[in-house]
């Protein structure tokens, strides 16, 4: 029935006061002649009913034997039927219309994100060499062209993305970080150890080794000596270098719940507008935080034109409801996860290169939680190169 009178609405309908006494009679006249009626009310001096503006101009003949009046007429064509006269009117708003839509389709700004000012410049002038200022229209725009345009003029760029959200056209890029050059030192240096180990092997390319395979060194203990005796046997010092392999051990104690509490979207969603104005937001439409537990979001939406020209534009946030579920997590489920957070927390500590001769893992439970007790031994580089500083004689110093 809302549909119905909606599209009566837009059409455009008559109503209609019939005083007759047999008034049935002539609404069943009328409807067999296939005319709609509807909302028919009975009054003290007859009926009162509404028709179709159609039906009402098709069957005026009708309508006049059967002493019919029209008390009112309404709808959106029968308001557009009197503008006919002012013809000046209907084709200033018909220009508007098509103005407005013209603008709304063109790009107007250009904006880009991630690089500095002289690389953005230097990105507006290749689109402007490539036939593509502004404005321009959206049609003409293909997102995918600009990105290989800009990946092919641009070799420092490791990511470019292209969008068009609105009147403008948006471009990230990330450009590629320089590789760091290898510095090569001639400066006199030692090597030292950076953990507590046993030594596995020693290799020494410059430098005296000062620990051999089996010993046990700790954490500062020098490894291999940045100082060794020339042809006239006087110490000089020179630059270590070599890879010395000791055994690590690490320890750690895990535990995983057997139950977790986590938060799920529910399906429910509602939505707040605002009008955002000199940095300001007023809320238009909605209510905020209508749940109790929810995830928000929220995104600008351009106005054409009125947002290029001032600061306005519309922000629509939505709140997604969230509830609170209970998920057991089984045992193997529980095992993976705390292994591979091991795994994860040991490359940290000794770096991606090291090499695991043995671990140990022990599982255990109780009500509540899983438990991972374990020891890793790993083999590893744990020299650290440190600078030598030379040591002058003060005794020479007091002589001169």
């Amino acid at each position: 029935m809302l549909t119905f009178k909606l599209i009566s609405f837009l059409k455009g309908y008559v109503v209609i006061r019939l005083k007759a006494s047999n008034s049935e009679k002539v609404l069943n006249l009328l409807r067999r002649k296939g005319i709609s009626i509807w909302d028919a009310e009975k009054k003290e001096d007859g009926m009162k009913f509404k028709i179709s503006y159609e039906d009402y101009k098709a069957y005026q003949e009708i309508i006049k034997e059967t002493k019919m009046e029209a008390v009112s007429s309404n709808g959106l064509a029968i308001k557009l039927r009197k503008l006919k006269v002012r013809k000046g009117f209907v084709a200033g708003l018909f220009i508007l219309g098509i103005c407005l839509y013209v603008l709304s389709s063109l790009v107007w700004n250009v904006e880009i994100i991630g690089t500095n000012q002289i690389t953005a410049n230097d990105i507006k002038k290749t689109l402007e060499d490539n036939s593509i200022s502004i404005p321009v229209a959206r049609s003409k725009l293909k997102t995918e062209k600009i990105e290989t345009l800009l990946y092919k003029n641009f070799e420092k760029f490791k990511f470019v993305e292209v969008h068009i959200e609105g009147s403008n056209l948006i471009i990230f890029v990330k450009e590629k970080k320089p590789e760091q050059a290898e510095i090569k030192s001639n400066e006199p240096s030692s090597i030292i150890s950076k953990k507590n180990a046993i030594i596995n092997k020693v290799v020494a390319k410059s430098g005296q080794p000062v620990v051999k395979e089996g010993d046990v060194v700790y954490e500062g203990q020098t490894l291999v000596m940045g100082m060794i005796k020339n042809k006239t046997e006087e110490f000089m010092m020179v630059p270590s270098e070599g890879i010395i392999y000791g055994k690590t051990y690490y320890n750690f104690e895990l535990r995983e719940e057997k139950a977790k509490s986590i938060e799920v979207d529910s399906k429910r969603s509602k939505n707040v507008y605002y009008l955002q104005l000199n940095g300001s937001s007023i809320k238009i439409i909605g209510d905020k935080a209508p749940f109790e537990n929810y995830n928000y979001r929220e995104r600008t939406v351009k106005i054409p034109i009125v947002s290029n020209l001032s600061d306005i534009a519309v922000v629509k946030g939505t709140y997604y409801e969230q509830v609170v579920k209970s998920v057991e997590i089984d045992e193997e489920t529980a095992k993976n996860k705390m292994k591979i957070s091991m795994y994860d927390d040991l490359i940290k500590m000794c770096g991606v290169d090291a090499r695991i001769l043995k671990s140990s893992l022990n599982y255990a439970e109780d009500d509540a939680y899983y438990y991972l007790r374990a020891q890793i031994e790993v083999i590893e580089d744990i020299g650290e190169k440190v600078k030598l500083y030379p040591v002058q004689d003060n005794n020479v110093e007091a002589e001169q």
